[in-house]
């Protein structure tokens, strides 16, 4: 069996910043199942994290916010940026102890503590200065349908689903304030630790953070992908972010989830049949199903 090793220049860029490490192994692949993220640990025993990304526009957003966002968290809350190596679209970061949420057996009281703190952390995300950050792209309403419902054919969606989303499409979304966003806010993002009988909630991934409207997709993706038939913890979610989702945010939530369902099943099917985020697609069109909505 080939020991598994890192790219040269990713092997560079840790030495410099941790001296002597050793490989504990890849963690991520891009869609063509090249390695994309590694794990190691330096000789003072930390643990650390080498990046590749797939783009300069990723590379520019995850290291944008690791200046920007994760300082405002507070400490254990989101990993240290140690190095970055733009030609090469690298980073290395410190690693958040714990585990992920959505690989983590939790209790249902401790599932609402996560989905509080998650509340918190998500409203220190959108109260930072937007000064300096990446902005989101912005296409006209018309264009986003259109390019919506071309993906829900793609993916081979029933007539009756592509009409579902059409109907969900047809008006524009009210229109917010803009918020410095996280972009791929939720549990496989989430990095929970315990202490005794206490939980601390941190969160990574930052390479989707930009400047757009908080329903496009951090609101829209916990109110509409992963809390629809948790009421305990959309509770839990919107005390900690202070306060509820106006009208015009859960309307503009829902027309976002439209718009994102279609791109979401390809993602699935590209990604081995990704069965969690086809379980939020379904839901999803399950929801704009409902004439009466309660999100």
């Amino acid at each position: 069996m080939t020991t598994p090793r890192l790219p040269r220049a990713a092997d560079r860029l840790l030495r410099e910043v941790a001296g002597p490490y050793e490989l504990l192994g890849v963690r991520s692949q891009d869609r063509a199942g090249q390695p994309s993220v590694w794990e190691v640990v330096d000789g003072r025993g930390r643990r650390l994290f080498a990046k590749r990304h797939k783009n300069t526009l990723m590379h520019e957003r995850e290291t944008a916010a690791y200046r920007l966002l994760a300082p405002a968290l507070g400490e254990g809350r989101a990993p240290s940026l140690l190095a970055a190596d733009a030609p090469a679209l690298l980073v290395v970061t410190t690693a958040l102890p714990g585990t992920p949420v959505i690989s983590t057996a939790l209790s249902t009281a401790e599932e609402q503590e996560v989905y509080r703190q998650a509340g918190q952390l998500l409203a220190t995300i959108h109260a930072q200065p937007t000064a300096g950050a990446p902005v989101g792209e912005y296409l006209p309403w018309a264009q986003e349908r259109e390019r919506a419902l071309a993906r829900a054919r793609d993916a081979r969606l029933s007539n009756e689903d592509v009409e579902v989303l059409a109907e969900a499409t047809r008006a524009d979304p009210p229109l917010s304030a803009l918020a410095y966003c996280h972009g791929d806010f939720g549990p496989r993002n989430w990095i929970v630790r315990r202490d005794g009988d206490w939980l601390a909630l941190g969160v990574i991934d930052f390479e989707r953070g930009h400047v757009e409207a908080p329903a496009r997709r951090d609101l829209m993706r916990v109110t509409l992908q992963l809390t629809p038939h948790r009421p305990d913890l959309r509770s839990a979610f919107t005390a900690g972010y202070g306060r509820d989702l106006t009208p015009k945010e859960r309307a503009a939530c829902r027309a976002w989830a439209a718009i994102d369902c279609p791109a979401a099943l390809r993602w699935a099917l590209d990604h081995h049949r990704d069965e969690e985020v086809l379980g939020y697609a379904r839901t999803v069109l399950d929801l704009l199903r409902d004439p009466n909505p309660v999100a």
